[in-house]
């Protein structure tokens, strides 16, 4: 009787095979995966070939009351350390109602200043004395309810224009490939907006001085601003300083017109009277 080790082998021709290997590449590739696109992950530091590697951003957005206690500690943070990975890491807060407040915040703080600059400005104006005092007190009081009415409206118009700028950034940062959200974007630039806009009011109150100070601080704001765009959309600070300075060199063009307009009609009306 032949021995176990002189059978023929099995009847299964893949025996000599082994089992199949296992597949050397893991699990099967994710097909929304390009490798080549760096706008698949946007937190991947391979994305630093065409813009700086920002961290992510951290955290969550927070219960409204934790928010609001969190914020002076934001705004010191973005103002201290100027740049786009410090907004980068914020902006993973962001949320309409927080965004609320903030402008909120800066509509009444604006009134406010506004309102206190138009009452100094009176109360150190000269009026004629040609007329009675009873006349001279009704153009005062004339006058302050007006810039009270003027000072008051910011409250709208405050969010109102910060929306229109917010919504002329996010159009030209999309052109320019951006991939960030609108409502991100807004709460991000509100966190140095915010506390620049409050410093600048106080300034005003200060006669000469304050204005100097507060070109100043415009700049710096503006410089922010392309922070934030990188931050937020993701783009290189070539794209996000053309997304910034567009609307502002558009914006300067169109008052040096109105300047241009303005004296041609003031010449014409001088050359008619003499």
């Amino acid at each position: 009787m032949a021995s176990d080790s002189n059978q023929g082998p099995p009847n299964n021709p893949n025996a000599d095979y082994g089992s199949p290997p296992t597949n050397p590449y893991g699990g099967p590739q994710n097909p929304y995966s390009n490798p080549e696109n760096p706008y698949n992950n946007p937190f991947n530091e391979s994305y630093g070939q065409a813009g700086p590697g920002f961290p992510p951003p951290t955290g969550s957005p927070l219960p409204l009351g934790e928010a609001v206690r969190q914020l002076p500690a934001q705004w010191i943070r973005v103002l201290t350390h100027p740049g786009a990975a410090a907004l980068a890491e914020e902006s993973g807060k962001a949320s309409w109602d927080i965004t609320w407040i903030q402008l909120i915040i800066t509509a009444v703080i604006t009134a406010i200043f506004s309102l206190l600059v138009s009452l100094e400005g009176f109360s150190t104006m000269t009026l004629p004395t040609s007329g009675s005092s009873g006349s001279n007190a009704a153009i005062v009081q004339a006058a302050r309810s007006i810039t009270a009415g003027f000072s008051f409206a910011s409250i709208i118009l405050v969010p109102l224009f910060f929306f229109i700028g917010m919504g002329i950034y996010y159009g030209l940062a999309k052109a320019f490939g951006g991939q960030g959200r609108f409502m991100t974007q807004c709460y991000t630039f509100l966190l140095f907006g915010v506390p620049l806009g409050i410093v600048a009011s106080v300034l005003s109150l200060i006669p000469i001085a304050g204005s100097f100070i507060g070109i100043a601080i415009g700049i710096y704001e503006i410089v922010l601003d392309v922070f934030a765009i990188m931050a937020v959309h993701r783009l290189s600070g070539g794209k996000a300083t053309a997304a910034v300075l567009i609307p502002i060199g558009v914006l300067f063009l169109l008052a040096c017109a109105f300047v241009v307009v303005i004296v041609a009609i003031a010449v014409s009306a001088a050359s008619q009277i003499h």
